[in-house]
């Protein structure tokens, strides 16, 4: 990820808010994961560890829930993220599947330009909810 964006926060996000993902063995998981970093990058999220949540870490477990808002970014419908989360006790979450932004298993390459697209998607959800079809995008988190 070597193209330089600004750190400059919106106000759905910031470090306030963390970010989980799911880090699977297929292309969504790995854009899922790419996709929190740059959100982490923008300084629109800090990232929380979603393996420290599974293995009950309580330090993992503390700053999800001392954080403003929490997102987990899963890539299928399997969920991983979202049920570690909910098994963790933890239900006060936003939870976003890059599989239903229009990315296919298999299908859709990991490239620079898909995990921009997921991070400002991410953003618009947070922002604004779920924009129409053809909505122009927002300056959030960017």
């Amino acid at each position: 990820m070597a193209e330089e964006t600004s750190a400059r926060p919106c106000a759905c996000c910031g470090t306030e808010v963390a970010v989980l993902a799911c880090s699977g063995v297929s292309n969504l998981g790995h854009l899922a994961d790419l996709a929190a970093r740059e959100l982490s990058h923008r300084g629109s999220a800090r990232m929380g560890c979603l393996a420290g949540i599974g293995a009950g870490a309580a330090g993992s477990i503390s700053a999800v829930r001392n954080a403003r808002r929490v997102l987990v970014i899963d890539g299928c419908p399997t969920q991983c993220g979202r049920r570690t989360l909910e098994r963790a006790g933890l239900t006060e979450f936003v939870s976003i599947r890059v599989d239903q932004l229009g990315f296919k298993r298999g299908e859709s390459p990991v490239t620079q330009e898909n995990v921009q697209r997921i991070a400002d998607e991410v953003c618009r959800i947070l922002s604004a909810g779920r924009p129409a079809e053809g909505e122009a995008d927002s300056a959030c988190c960017q």
